[in-house]
């Protein structure tokens, strides 16, 4: 006689608790995150990076493609990035522009966003990586404290590829933190 729980049960106590957490999250409705701007320090594959960047609504997005709530725990917003990135012998230069998705903690100061931008680098050999050419993507997942009218604090883990446009395609994966303003 089986003692235990078998896979069938877990599955519908597994299947029962996604439920009732999903239902709880949608219950709720997270701030809207208006306007900000901030810094990003990263490091990584041979590189240290150093960046400023810019978010705001992306409300064409938002009605298009997730939902005509302004006020959905999933919401759209636009990324624009410049930055720096140290090595040697010759520091990289870039700029990165896109779309990004940010899903808000109901009744809680946490978000977490998803995005891919394309990315124009000035320099695509170096640090003993040839990334191939100057057109690159930089895809990204972040974590963040951002509560309501205050710092918002984050840790980013972002790849940058040329998605194999090019021969040659490493790619650099760096690990920072990011500090915004919103207002």
């Amino acid at each position: 006689m089986n003692k235990g729980l078998g896979r069938g049960h877990v599955g519908v106590l597994l299947g029962l608790l996604l439920a009732w957490t999903a239902s709880d999250f949608a219950a709720a409705q997270p701030p809207v995150m208006a306007y900000e701007l901030g810094t990003r320090a990263s490091s990584g594959d041979g590189f240290d990076g150093q960046s400023l960047y810019a978010r705001w609504p992306a409300k064409w997005l938002q009605r298009h493609w997730l939902n005509n709530d302004a006020n959905a725990a999933w919401q759209a917003r636009w990324d624009i990035s410049v930055a720096q990135w140290d090595s040697t012998p010759k520091d990289i230069a870039f700029i990165a522009a896109g779309p990004v998705v940010e899903w808000r903690l109901a009744n809680a100061p946490w978000r977490v966003s998803l995005g891919v931008q394309p990315t124009l680098i000035s320099n695509h050999d170096d640090a003993g990586k040839d990334l191939g050419g100057p057109v690159q993507f930089t895809s990204h997942l972040s974590l963040a404290w951002a509560p309501a009218e205050a710092l918002i604090i984050g840790l980013r883990a972002q790849h940058t590829s040329n998605a194999r446009i090019y021969d040659e395609n490493p790619g650099v994966d760096q690990v920072g933190v990011e500090i915004g303003i919103p207002f």
